[in-house]
């Protein structure tokens, strides 16, 4: 821009100045690494791209005006991110959850006697396995323990996922 003045005199004077515009906006990303499952309630969001960050979505957002917020629930988060130039943008990043049980099942096919005095149990489901149940379990943290009294005897699955169902047998 240019500014001319004329004086009384009759005298004229310029002046010149230039003024520069900065619409740059920020270029933000969006992550998080955490599965959510029965074991794991909350997840951390990662966000980058300068300036200041306002977190929506789903649930409780614990510093939501952070580049690192905590969730709590599964879901699609956005973060929008402000440049110092006042020029905004988002980015977006999906929390999973996995809170399936496991399907455990349990059974035996021997029945004690005077001369059969322990039997093998069977439980299914995968992951970890921990029965309980009357007498001595021999092993009682395997798929396959070995019992030594009648009774009731139940078995509880734990998936890789942090989550336990039980199953039962006689």
């Amino acid at each position: 821009f240019t500014v001319a003045v004329t004086a009384a005199n009759g005298c004229t004077a310029t002046a010149n100045t230039t003024v520069s515009q900065n619409t740059t906006a920020p270029t933000p990303s969006a992550s998080n690494s955490t599965t959510l499952n029965c074991t794991t309630a909350t997840a951390n969001l990662t966000g980058t791209g300068g300036g200041t960050y306002v977190w929506s979505g789903p649930g409780t957002i614990t510093n939501g005006t952070t580049a690192n917020p905590t969730i709590n629930t599964p879901g699609n988060f956005t973060v929008l991110v402000t440049a110092a130039n006042g020029c905004t943008a988002t980015a977006n990043t999906t929390v999973s959850q996995n809170t399936t049980a496991p399907t455990p099942s349990a059974s035996n096919s021997t029945t004690l006697t005077c001369t059969t005095t322990t039997a093998n149990l069977t439980g299914t489901g995968g992951g970890t396995y921990v029965w309980s149940g009357p007498g001595t379990i021999t092993n009682g943290t395997t798929a396959n323990p070995t019992i030594n009294a009648p009774g009731t005897f139940t078995v509880a699955v734990t998936a890789a996922n942090g989550c336990t169902a039980t199953a039962n047998t006689t």
